[in-house]
């Protein structure tokens, strides 16, 4: 942190808090314009739109459910088996808290 910033913190906290509202209320006008003046530094930013993001990894329309379907899944182990292994696992979560 500058200087600079902290001054400017400090003078802050020594305003009303409806001039501090008043304060935040003025820079939220100007902060956009200073965001589309900087150049982009990454995604967080910048964040890709959803189309953007279907683009980049390829993907496509499910047009068979069968495409789907997997088989490493054991034939031996029930839908059952799943829900008591998901129980378990979450009992001994709310043991380790």
């Amino acid at each position: 942190m500058t200087l600079e910033l902290q001054n400017l913190i400090d003078a802050a906290q020594k305003l009303s808090p409806p001039e501090q509202l008043s304060l935040i209320g003025e820079i939220s006008k100007f902060l956009p314009r200073s965001y589309q003046q900087m150049q982009p530094r990454g995604d967080f930013w910048y964040p890709k739109t959803l189309k953007q993001h279907v683009q980049a990894q390829g993907a496509s329309p499910v047009k068979d459910i069968a495409s789907l379907q997997v088989d490493f899944w054991p034939e031996e182990e029930t839908a059952d088996d799943i829900i008591e292994y998901l129980y378990q696992q979450r009992q001994d979560d709310l043991l380790r808290l």
